[in-house]
């Protein structure tokens, strides 16, 4: 039994196929670094709409809180405009700080950690170059 000889492949398509595998993996990356990004921004409008709708409604509680105390003062100071101003000026220190907690709270929100997807690119970018080389 004789067996035919193989064919060796040529340089040519040998590099060919290395290129198109190149070009399927960065595809690969770029797909799944796009999946992640996606799937961060979803969560993070989902948070934060979730955010947004909680500060609204402790805003409306907030104010309400305040008429009761303009009411409640009313015993002690006698003024309707004194007792509005007080806790005008209330109101907006405490919405004000809960703001200002909000957006420190918020930058501490860090993204997606795509250094792996980059680290495999370039590492596999450097094997197919390598293996160019040799």
């Amino acid at each position: 039994m004789e067996t035919a000889p193989t064919e060796q492949p040529k340089v040519a398509d040998v590099i060919r196929d290395i290129g198109n595998n190149m070009k399927t993996i960065a595809m690969d990356e770029l797909e799944l670094s796009r999946r992640e990004i996606t799937s961060y921004l979803e969560k993070l409008i989902l948070r934060a709409s979730a955010a947004l709708l909680g500060a609204f409604v402790a805003l409306i509680g907030l104010g309400m809180l305040c008429i009761v105390v303009v009411a409640a003062l009313e015993p002690v100071l006698q003024p309707l405009w004194l007792r509005l101003l007080i806790m005008a000026v209330a109101y907006l220190a405490l919405g004000g700080g809960m703001a200002l907690w909000f957006i420190k709270r918020m930058g501490a929100v860090h993204g997606p950690d795509l250094q792996k997807q980059v680290s495999e690119l370039g590492e596999t970018a450097d094997a197919v170059s390598n293996g160019i080389k040799h």
